[in-house]
């Protein structure tokens, strides 16, 4: 038998259906492919569903097509077809193809079925818009080139196709593509940037309105802190404005950054009329 028959064999044997056998690792329609021998599993997938069926993973290896992470790369042919937007071809050539079950196979595979999903949605071909987001989905988890941003588009085509073909499932399509977004780190990065330069435009309402909500990560803090700060000094919220620069000092390790931030509190002191403490800073950018 293939792997996939032996899934199935396997499932049906202990009277499971593939919605209960699947988990929460992989979708239905996934395992459906599986069992149907039109999708190749990662050896971590075969694991997971080997041990809900209690069964060894070498049960299904015999004689089956799997992932070792070792086999040439072999891809030519594939990246072609994906460059020249036959992403159809690139995805039958891939499961015919060990090469497809290494991680840079993976990858394309991930690829390939998100540009297939969204030419489908263009198209309104709505079903083989769900499909192939569904192993676009799947493929992005395999290897080790997770993509956030492929979750985000894949969560985003699946919520738009529910509209029509199953509106119960848009909440929990937005809520993954939300989850999605949230991950990708450089909007914060933008966040900042954004700012800064807002900041230096006179758009300071502006600027402090994008800082409160935005959300930064621990590395980002330090910059985070001294623009707040800015922000705050610029709107008149004087005490606010030095706790945040203060908060910016203690965090920031980055001379050009030290910089500018001890250039604002000199700013804070002397319109406190705190003189003493404006001429310690005047003096720490002298140095």
């Amino acid at each position: 038998m293939t792997l996939g028959q032996k899934v199935r064999e396997a499932r049906i044997a202990r009277g499971l259906t593939q919605k209960q056998l699947v988990g929460d690792q992989i979708t239905r329609n996934m395992l459906s492919r599986i069992e149907n021998d039109s999708a190749t599993p990662s050896m971590r997938t075969l694991e997971y569903l080997a041990g809900r069926l209690g069964l060894p993973a070498g049960y299904f290896l015999s004689d089956s097509r799997w992932s070792d992470g070792t086999s040439p790369d072999g891809l030519d042919e594939m990246r072609r077809a994906y460059r020249e937007g036959r992403f159809a071809d690139c995805i039958a050539l891939l499961e015919e193809s060990r090469s497809g079950t290494t991680d840079e196979g993976y990858l394309l595979r991930s690829l390939a079925s998100l540009s297939a999903a969204r030419s489908a949605l263009a198209e309104g071909r709505l079903e083989d818009a769900r499909q192939y987001a569904d192993a676009a989905d799947y493929y992005n988890r395999q290897g080790m080139y997770y993509s956030v941003e492929i979750d985000a588009e894949m969560s985003l085509i699946l919520a738009e196709c529910s509209l029509q073909l199953d509106p119960s499932e848009f909440e929990t399509n937005a809520a993954d593509f939300e989850k999605a977004v949230s991950r990708i780190r450089f909007q914060d990065r933008y966040a900042l940037a954004r700012a800064e330069y807002l900041l230096s435009t006179g758009e300071n309402e502006l600027a402090l309105r994008l800082l409160k909500d935005c959300t930064v990560p621990e590395a980002a803090q330090a910059k985070y802190s001294y623009l707040f700060g800015t922000a705050l000094f610029a709107a008149g919220e004087d005490d606010a404005a030095l706790t945040a620069l203060q908060n910016a000092e203690a965090l920031a390790s980055d001379e050009s950054l030290l910089q500018k931030i001890w250039k604002a509190l000199e700013g804070c002191y002397t319109k406190r009329e705190d003189y003493r403490m404006a001429y310690e800073y005047a003096a720490k950018r002298l140095k």
